[in-house]
């Protein structure tokens, strides 16, 4: 997306697989180079495509429903002084969905050795690795904080895309039925969509895999929480987050896993775990306002008030900034209740 790079990045590459709109000319206006190819139904052939016109040592990869967070593009520059960094893992988080925030690997040096696979959820990961074992001085980087936002699932697209994501990945999977990122990924996918026997059936395809590496294990377990949760199997649900949590991954991956354990905790009206769970969500990460907002509301179920009434401000605080129109809703309801002036 040009307009939000400019002034960040040396060069704009936009590969246009078929858009009907102005996004080609606005593009253009902005100084990018625009090259058009027909669609295939694979998100990574188009990447590919992309990466064979770059110039510049480094590749940073956005889509045009993603932009970048102020504080990265300003430490950008420097990341790309790492004389051997390859690769950098960014944290994205996702507007108007759970689970929040996903690692991408979305920067990353242009060299002819790397390339994107899967023709949805696409990623550079496997090329990285495999480069690795050839040049294993080449090392795998992290930043701290949020570097991209994703609005893509606002709004009324998230079910067009998801019946794109459906045939697309069963598509790759016909091929491919030893990839159990994309088995978990279809999981969430027929979830989503209510369609709990097909959810089942990718989980346990997935699980099957005889190597799961720990980001795969815990989406997998993860997703498996949530089947049980649809079906109201509390218990298993628990065990499914826990087995989720104890996988060595990043924290930030386990924000939404937390959620969803405290969930299945109230089910079982064992309130001071979901209490203990929420504290946990907040250390990791104080600006979830959802955190808040559920610890505020079983405080107020239990009859405390006061820590209540804490919490519940501190989540109309947050929401102020990531959703307004949530914050206002819930200060009326706070306000309806008699716990704030009207």
């Amino acid at each position: 997306m040009p307009c939000q790079c400019a002034g960040v990045v040396d060069e704009a590459v936009i590969v246009d697989t078929g858009s009907q709109d102005d996004t080609v000319a606005i593009a253009r206006n902005w100084g990018a180079r625009v090259y058009e190819a027909p669609w295939q139904e694979d998100f990574a052939a188009a990447r590919n495509i992309a990466l064979k016109y770059v110039a510049t040592e480094w590749v940073l990869v956005l889509d045009a429903d993603e932009t970048l967070t102020p504080a990265f593009a300003a430490v950008l520059p420097d990341i790309c002084q790492q004389p051997h960094w390859l690769v950098v893992t960014l944290l994205r988080r996702e507007l108007g969905v759970v689970p929040p925030y996903t690692y991408v690997s979305r920067l990353f040096r242009r060299h002819p050795d790397l390339f994107f696979q899967r023709a949805y959820h696409e990623t550079i990961d496997d090329s990285v690795l495999a480069l690795q074992q050839r040049e294993p001085h080449w090392q795998i980087g992290h930043v701290n904080g949020v570097a991209i936002v994703h609005s893509g699932y606002l709004g009324s697209q998230r079910q067009q895309k998801q019946e794109r994501a459906k045939r697309i990945m069963r598509r790759y999977l016909e091929q491919h039925p030893e990839d159990a990122y994309l088995w978990s990924k279809l999981a969430g996918v027929y979830l989503a969509m209510g369609d709990l026997e097909q959810a089942q059936q990718c989980l346990e395809q997935g699980l099957k895999a005889k190597t799961l590496p720990p980001a795969i294990a815990h989406e997998l377990h993860y997703q498996q929480g949530n089947l049980y949760a649809e079906r109201g199997e509390w218990q298993e649900a628990i065990a499914a987050y826990e087995t989720a949590l104890k996988t060595p991954t990043p924290e930030m991956m386990h924000l939404a896993t937390y959620l969803r354990l405290a969930d299945a905790q109230k089910q079982l009206k064992r309130w001071g775990d979901a209490l203990a769970t929420y504290d946990r969500l907040q250390a990791l990460d104080p600006t979830c306002a959802l955190a808040y907002q559920n610890q505020g509301a079983l405080l107020l179920r239990l009859g405390q008030v006061s820590a209540a009434l804490d919490k519940l401000h501190q989540a109309i605080h947050l929401l102020q900034d990531q959703d307004p129109a949530e914050a206002q809703r819930l200060t009326q309801e706070l306000q309806a209740m008699g716990f704030l002036p009207a």
